[in-house]
């Protein structure tokens, strides 16, 4: 660091970290590193990184899921899985500096907020540290470019819709409306601008929405449970929660975006939103569209919202995708969500002949 003082106004000093970035080859020789990616969103991710022809390292603190392994395939022996903790700093280094990798897609996090409010040090050591220690491994190895995973929860109640990367995360009265995971990703979102200015590490971050799909976890209403349940012939009756509306995502449409944000322009955005960019779909909705889709369904739901549910409504709204469609070319692949849930039951089916027989 440059040891001269300013005597007048303020610059930005700069910052000699020895790093020597290195170039990215075409999509199909390069090696790419997930964290967190044994889980829902990284078996898929898994997935499409090997069929756009990269070499794959999964970074996880558990082995794949059951559903994961099923959408990765036989190519799951050929996807070398360590294990370990992001917020290990040695241990995230060790595993970079073995692999080399061209690419981090950072997906590894804590997404429980009841968890993260309760035991808010390893909420800071590993939703924010976990970043850090991604972006530190990048410096060190010249790893060209990461993407780094955050959540429509950094936002605050809606000021305007659609919600664009330029809508506020921060007002005088309000932030993120999911408490401690929100403030955490967003927390780790400005160190990811810190590096990237600072620093130069070529950083860019997705915000993904409502994310559905084989494997999913129980985060995002009863999507799960009304698609499963009907596959395996169970009835899924809700009493709350049927007014509630999200802007739903698929899987794939999440795993085709990270692709296209890894060969962005260099002048691209820094944030993209994970979403369909669609209207918002209620619950009432979506227990139709599963009646609709799946033979025989028995799913209902009350319409009443519970006191959780009424607390974050305010933050839900369309979401723009425009940014994603002009600079990097990319539209989803289940911009209607009933196709979306179709793909969702057939997979769940084969899933279940495939681990059944």
């Amino acid at each position: 660091m440059s040891a001269d003082r300013y005597t007048e106004g303020m610059g930005r000093p700069e910052v000699d970290i020895g790093t020597r970035w290195r170039p990215s080859p075409p999509a199909g020789d390069r090696l790419a590193l997930v964290t967190g990616g044994a889980g829902f969103i990284g078996g898929h991710l898994v997935r499409a990184l090997r069929d756009s022809g990269r070499r794959v390292i999964a970074f996880d603190v558990r082995g794949y899921t059951a559903e994961a392994r099923f959408v990765v395939g036989a190519d799951a022996a050929d996807v070398p899985l360590e294990l370990g903790s992001i917020a290990d700093q040695a241990r995230v280094l060790d595993v970079v500096r073995r692999y080399q990798p061209h690419e981090i897609v950072h997906l590894g996090m804590i997404l429980d907020p009841g968890f993260l409010a309760a035991n808010r040090t390893t909420a800071f050591e590993v939703n924010i540290g976990g970043t850090v220690n991604v972006l530190e491994a990048a410096i060190a190895f010249g790893v060209p470019r990461v993407v780094n995973f955050s959540s429509i929860g950094v936002l605050p109640r809606v000021l305007y819709e659609p919600i664009d990367a330029n809508h506020p995360v921060v007002l005088a009265d309000a932030g993120p409306g999911t408490d401690f995971y929100g403030s955490t990703k967003l927390a780790a979102e400005a160190l990811c601008f810190a590096y990237q200015q600072a620093l130069g590490v070529n950083v860019r971050t997705i915000r993904p929405s409502a994310v559905y799909g084989l494997g999913m976890n129980q985060y995002v209403g009863p999507i799960k449970a009304m698609v499963e349940a009907s596959v395996r012939g169970e009835p899924a009756h809700f009493r709350y929660g049927g007014a509630h509306p999200r802007a739903y995502t698929h899987v794939r449409d999440i795993a085709g975006l990270v692709l296209a944000m890894l060969d962005a322009p260099d002048d691209a955005d820094r944030i993209f939103y994970g979403s369909t960019g669609g209207p918002l779909v209620t619950t009432t909705e979506v227990a139709a569209i599963v009646r609709d889709v799946v033979p025989g369904a028995d799913v209902a739901i009350g319409e009443e919202l519970s006191d959780a549910e009424q607390a974050v409504v305010a933050f839900r709204a369309q979401l723009s995708v425009d940014n994603a469609r002009a600079q990097l070319g990319w539209e989803p692949r289940y911009p209607s969500l009933r196709n979306g849930i179709a793909q969702y039951a057939d997979e769940y089916r084969a899933f279940i002949a495939a681990t059944t027989s």
